[in-house]
């Protein structure tokens, strides 16, 4: 899975989790590049055309910017992919995620042993295999994770509008709004590839 998909996954699973304690929908994933933003909408150049996006006060928009593994630290919150090992206690991080917060999630991923581990970092050390982490996902469960120094690592900050510059790749989860045109509750703008 790619970096931005499991981003953007790691915020949809927070805002599925916030729908569906509210009864609402789901939502629909739109991923491409800003065309324009003006009135409160959002066109965003898809595959199979361009599709016009609400935009409202909640709206919720965060941009993915590069991240050392070196600022993973104790008490901060990560999202990470990792290939967990057979006894199922621990696994090797293929890429993490930073953020303010988030859900707390301990899934697989697919049937090949990758699982996504959501959580608080409890502790931190440095050893050769690189950072190895212990994560908190919730109910006193931790996962025990290295993440080797080369691992793609983000953070997702708070961004607004402004920041949907046309050009910028980004992926909108949508809900149908009152004239069923597609509404974003979150909006993820992607890191500038390097």
């Amino acid at each position: 899975m790619r970096a931005s998909s499991l981003a953007s996954l790691i915020i949809a699973l927070g805002l599925a989790s916030t729908a569906a304690a509210q009864q609402g929908p789901q939502g629909q994933r739109v991923t491409g590049k800003v065309s324009s933003v003006a009135d409160g909408e959002v066109v965003i150049a898809t595959a199979t055309g361009p599709v016009h996006v609400a935009l409202t006060p909640q709206t919720r928009i965060l941009k993915r910017e590069s991240a050392r593994v070196e600022d993973i630290a104790p008490g901060a919150y990560l999202g990470t992919a990792n290939q967990t090992n057979p006894d199922g206690s621990s696994g090797t991080s293929t890429e993490v995620h930073l953020m303010d917060n988030g859900p707390n999630v301990h899934a697989p991923m697919n049937n090949a042993g990758l699982v996504m581990t959501n959580g608080h970092v409890k502790s931190v050390s440095t050893t050769k295999a690189g950072r190895e982490i212990d994560v908190d996902y919730g109910q006193g469960a931790t996962q025990h994770i290295v993440v080797p120094e080369n691992t793609p690592t983000t953070r997702m900050t708070s961004a607004g509008v402004g920041d949907l510059a046309p050009g910028e790749d980004i992926t909108a989860l949508t809900q149908p709004g009152a004239d069923q045109k597609p509404t974003a509750s979150f909006i993820s703008i992607s890191a500038p590839a390097h």
